[in-house]
């Protein structure tokens, strides 16, 4: 039996080995999220990694291989390596009928990482899968197999939220915004945890107090029919001390910056696709 996005039928996943070719941030955090999940079992994984693999063996009882030992041995594999080493690597390996290799790759199409006979599906997800707050789009056009869909949904929704798009295109848009995305939040999570400390904070509680904030903003603005123009007003009284901030950034580009940051990091993905 198949498994299915449509009736929602909970289907254990039959994953076997699970393979990774590159463990790295992205890697590691999704490996690590689904090994607290249970998903998998340690000594089902193997690791193609020189930089992370013995690392994580120690830490975590997965398998040290090469990638030649993942392309052989492993039932499903995740491609998680830098986007000059992707298609260079494929090529060189030797892939089983019946394999799933899901592509982590930012920048790189899916036509360009050839690994037949195994079937290639592209997702993007982000580090937050580490901790089962993900976010992960997936690749979904008729080039794939609907049951390979449903099995690479299934199994990143084990590490967060997952989205289908029919288009590859909006890759560089979603790369941009959820995978590089936390990274312009963590900016702003270091300058606010100063900004604290500039007021009087002890460091540890200004830290607090920010974790704390973005948790708490992000829960308001996930509430359905939510608007973060109205939640922004809602805090914002008249000659009060938010508007005196808003001030400063509106002085600042603040909005302007982070929109500017999102387009250079999907610009830059779109030049990953032309190298």
């Amino acid at each position: 039996m198949s498994d299915s996005l449509e009736t929602g039928t909970m289907v254990p996943l039959a994953l076997g080995t699970v393979g990774f070719l590159g463990c790295g941030q992205l890697g590691g955090a999704l490996l690590g999220g689904w090994l607290d999940a249970g998903l998998v079992e340690p000594e089902r994984v193997l690791v193609a990694d020189p930089v992370t693999a013995q690392a994580l063996a120690a830490r975590r009882g997965v398998r040290p291989a090469t990638p030649g030992e993942v392309a052989s041995e492993a039932d499903t594999i995740i491609l998680a390596v830098k986007p000059a080493q992707a298609a260079r690597l494929l090529a060189s390996l030797s892939f089983q009928l019946g394999q799933v290799l899901i592509s982590t790759v930012a920048g790189t199409p899916r036509a360009r990482l050839v690994a037949s006979p195994a079937r290639l599906v592209r997702v993007m997800p982000n580090t937050a899968c580490r901790v089962g707050r993900g976010f992960t789009a997936v690749l979904a056009t008729p080039d794939e197999m609907p049951e390979d869909i449903a099995r690479v949904v299934r199994l990143f929704e084990v590490v967060g939220e997952v989205t289908t798009i029919p288009d590859e295109a909006l890759f560089h848009g979603v790369t941009a915004l959820s995978a590089s995305g936390p990274a312009f939040l963590f900016a702003a999570m270091e300058a606010l945890a100063d900004g604290g400390v500039a007021a009087g904070l002890p460091r540890d509680l200004a830290r607090r107090l920010v974790v704390h904030t973005f948790a708490g903003a992000a829960a308001l603005a996930g509430v359905p029919g939510a608007v973060p123009s109205t939640l922004k007003d809602e805090v914002t009284s008249p000659a009060g001390t938010t508007i005196r901030g808003l001030q400063v950034l509106e002085s600042r580009a603040f909005r302007g910056a982070l929109l500017d940051a999102v387009a250079a990091a999907a610009d830059r993905s779109r030049e990953l696709e032309r190298t």
